[in-house]
């Protein structure tokens, strides 16, 4: 089968056979409703969504990526061309034919994890590998132990052997980078997110969240981040320190920061002036946004001195503190008790070792 003009193919489409949904049903208790238990139910729960969206950080871009019934299509579009570069690496420019001979292939895992990367090798068994069938076993996000097996495929023996080192690569970096961020979670009470120090982009991120991280910002565009470099080019000229923070924020244009705003700060005089000049801004104009103070590199000590200082001055609702920089998995327990709302590392993603899965041939 060729593909048509624009990459857009349609006859022989893989077919998924037994694929568990992305996030599973929601089931309702059985039984009969109270009369009157509808309003005060709905009462209840529009104020538990507003205190639980007072207490999600702004760092959960989730969303943006993945939602109750799967990838949004900015994220599938990131995925096939990723995909398609992968398959271009391995000489192949257009979806693989199915000959006559056809087999069976299991994907197993040999060590236990989180499952990520099923929404990625979903696109690349159904645009790559027409007439082929597939089935996983298991679910986006799912705990999986050493042995069980993933994904079972039928199709091609040509095609599952030009495609299979592609789905293992994806699946066992995205479980991998899924599988550590689990491990980081729950090793610390402060919220942890990505950074953009990301190898395979947005996929790199959303295996953060699905290992109960948070993503950060989606894409530069996506929230407004000041680090050191910003603040020097937007400065005036002899600005700088806790001066130029000042100067900078005070001419931030509120519509076009996006999902967020954040400074990068990295001393406690500028971590004070960020803190300072936003509540001045917020209280004059009233325009009732939160300021995301990023202190960077200031370690766990320092760290608290700035969030202690901000607070005795009263200008703690008027912001949220994210620390950053150095931060390793060893030294997640200093840092519980440094009072920021969340902590950011690359060392979620960047450091993450692949999970170990390998692919079996019917007969072997």
């Amino acid at each position: 089968m060729k593909a048509a003009k624009g990459g857009i193919w349609t006859l022989l489409a893989a077919e998924r056979v037994k694929t568990p949904w992305w996030f599973g049903d929601t089931v309702s208790p059985e039984g009969d409703t109270p009369i009157g238990a509808a309003n005060n139910v709905g009462d209840v729960l529009a104020e538990t969504a507003e205190q639980v969206e007072n207490l999600i950080p702004p760092h959960d871009r989730r969303r943006q990526l993945i939602v109750d019934d799967g990838p949004t299509e900015w994220f599938v579009e990131s995925a096939r061309r990723w995909i398609t570069a992968m398959m271009a690496d391995e000489g192949v420019h257009e979806p693989i034919e199915s000959a006559n001979r056809r087999t069976k292939a299991e994907i197993h895992a040999r060590e236990k994890g989180t499952l990520a990367g099923l929404y990625v090798a979903d696109i690349l068994l159904k645009e790559w590998m027409p007439g082929a069938r597939f089935s996983w076993t298991h679910s986006e996000g799912s705990k999986i132990d050493a042995g069980v097996c993933i994904l079972t495929i039928e199709g091609g023996r040509h095609q599952i052997l030009v495609c299979e080192r592609i789905i293992l690569n994806i699946l066992g970096r995205l479980s991998g980078i899924a599988t550590n961020t689990a491990r980081w979670v729950a090793n610390s009470q402060i919220p942890l997110a990505a950074t953009r120090k990301t190898a395979w982009g947005v996929l790199d991120k959303a295996a953060v969240a699905i290992g109960g991280g948070l993503t950060h910002r989606i894409h530069r565009a996506d929230a407004l981040m000041l680090k050191e470099n910003d603040l020097a080019s937007a400065a005036e000229k002899g600005d700088v320190g806790p001066a130029r923070v000042r100067t900078v924020l005070r001419d931030v244009q509120i519509d076009s920061i996006g999902a967020f705003v954040t400074v990068e700060v990295q001393t406690l005089d500028e971590a004070l002036a960020a803190a300072e000049a936003w509540a001045e801004r917020m209280l004059e104009y009233e325009e009732g946004v939160k300021l995301n103070i990023m202190l960077d590199n200031m370690g766990p000590e320092l760290t608290r001195d700035a969030v202690l200082d901000i607070e005795t001055r009263g200008l703690r609702e008027y912001v949220t503190i994210e620390a950053s920089g150095n931060i390793v998995f060893e030294e997640l327990g200093a840092w519980q008790s440094s009072k920021v709302d969340i902590i950011s590392t690359s060392g979620l993603h960047r450091a993450a070792p692949p999970l170990d899965l390998t692919c079996i041939f019917e007969g072997v």
